[in-house]
């Protein structure tokens, strides 16, 4: 499963950052990534609302899920997003055979 990572330093992330600034953090997340189960495919840092943006490939959502609880347990990460990838497409299809299933309170 693929997922897209925001994730947001603390003060003590940019502070590691600032006392070592030459750290190759996209090995260690790479790294991360393949003990996980998984692969690292993109990694950006960016200026504006989040420090961090990553595209992960990974078991499951659970397993990703168990990492965010690891990563801010560190208190180097302030927040951590997961957005899983989805086929809108196919979801979209299965919503159309969906379509009359429920009914509004009072419309039963």
């Amino acid at each position: 499963m693929k997922f897209i990572v925001l994730a947001k330093y603390t003060k003590l992330g940019t502070d590691g950052w600032l006392e070592n600034p030459d750290e190759d953090r996209r090995s260690m997340l790479s790294s991360l990534s393949t003990k996980i189960g998984g692969r690292l495919l993109e990694l950006s840092y960016t200026r504006g609302e989040f420090d961090v943006v990553a595209i992960v490939e990974a078991p499951s959502l659970d397993t990703m899920t168990a990492l965010k609880l690891s990563m801010i347990k560190t208190g180097a990460i302030a927040e951590l997003t997961i957005l899983e990838d989805i086929n809108l497409n196919a979801i979209a299809k299965q919503g159309a055979e969906m379509i009359g299933l429920y009914k509004a309170p009072g419309k039963q």
